[in-house]
C-alpha cells in the first residue's frame, strides 16, 4: 500500500479487503493459471516459492490449498516489509506450516541466486518506476530456478471508473478506495511491457492479459543450465538459515516476525 498515514485498524482492514480483491477480481486465478502447470512439471520436492510483497499471504494460501489437493509438497516464503502485513499474514497462515513469514525489504532481498524454484509478486510492480521495475525483474530472474511470475494491473479507463463505483459498495476503507485508483493509474499497458522487457534485457519474458484487466508477466529460465535445481555434494559448505522447516540459502540480515 502507498503511504504510511493510516491507523493499524485501517491497514489491517485494507489487507482483509485486498484478499477479496484478489479472490473475486481475478488476481489469484490469473497467477495460478500460469504458475500451476509449471509447478506440476517440477520433478523435485518440495517445490519452493518466494512471494515478494505477499501482504496477508492469501496467494500463498491458495497455492498451498491446490498443492494439498494434488498431493504436491510445497514450501513458501511470504515476504513483506510492512509490519502490518506480517501481523496479518502470521494470523491468517495459522494451520499452514508450508508457509513461512519473513519481514524484509524487496529492494534488498536477503536471498541467494537460484534459491527458489519460483519467485512471484502480486500487485507490487506498479509501485516502482520503469527502471526500478526492470531491475526488480532481473532480481527475480536471479533468485528463481524455474521461472518468476508477476501479477499486476492493466491500466485502462474501464477498470478505473468501475473500481471507483464498486469500491464504495464493498468497502468503507479509505486506503482501498484511494490506493486502488492510484494502483490502476500506475498499471501496465502492452506498450509499457515492451519497454519493460527492453530495459530488463530478459529475452524469455512474456506478458499475458486476463479478464478483468490483469496482466501476468512470466519469465522462464533456460532449462538444463539455469532451470535445474543445484545440488551440493558432500563436503561442500553452504550457509543456511532454517525458516520454519524450510532450509534455503539466505544472507544474515533477515528480520523475522515475532
Amino acid at each position: 500500500m502507498d503511504g504510511e498515514n493510516y491507523s493499524p485498524e485501517e491497514a489491517l482492514g485494507a489487507y482483509e479487503d485486498l484478499r477479496k480483491v484478489n479472490k473475486y477480481l481475478g488476481g489469484t486465478s490469473a497467477l495460478m493459471h500460469h504458475l500451476w502447470p509449471m509447478l506440476q512439471a517440477v520433478d523435485t520436492r518440495p517445490v519452493t516459492i518466494i512471494d515478494i510483497g505477499a501482504g496477508s499471504a492469501d496467494i500463498p494460501q491458495a497455492i498451498v490449498r491446490s498443492a494439498r489437493r494434488d498431493g504436491i509438497d510445497v514450501r513458501i516464503v511470504a515476504l513483506d516489509r510492512s509490519h502490518y502485513a506480517i501481523r496479518a499474514a502470521s494470523e491468517k497462515t495459522k494451520g499452514f506450516p508450508e508457509i513461512s513469514i519473513v519481514q524484509a525489504h524487496a529492494a534488498h532481498l536477503p536471498v541467494a541466486e537460484n534459491s527458489f524454484d519460483f519467485a512471484i509478486a502480486s500487485e507490487f510492480l506498479h509501485h516502482l518506476s520503469m527502471e526500478e521495475a526492470a531491475i526488480f525483474l532481473r532480481r527475480l530472474h536471479e533468485i528463481s530456478r524455474v521461472a518468476f511470475l508477476v501479477n499486476d494491473l492493466r491500466r485502462h479507463p474501464i477498470p478505473y471508473y468501475t473500481f471507483m463505483i464498486l469500491s464504495h459498495l464493498f468497502t468503507n476503507n479509505r486506503l482501498i478506495r484511494n490506493d486502488g485508483l492510484i494502483s490502476i493509474l500506475r498499471g501496465f499497458t502492452p506498450e509499457d511491457f515492451r519497454e519493460l522487457k527492453r530495459r530488463s534485457g530478459l529475452s524469455n519474458l512474456s506478458a499475458h492479459f486476463h479478464f478483468p484487466y490483469r496482466i501476468v508477466i512470466v519469465g522462464e529460465k533456460e532449462r538444463g543450465r539455469e532451470g535445474e535445481r543445484e545440488r551440493k555434494g558432500e563436503g561442500e559448505t553452504i550457509l543456511h538459515l532454517s525458516i520454519s522447516s524450510l532450509s534455503i540459502p539466505l544472507s544474515l540480515h533477515l528480520s523475522f516476525s515475532p
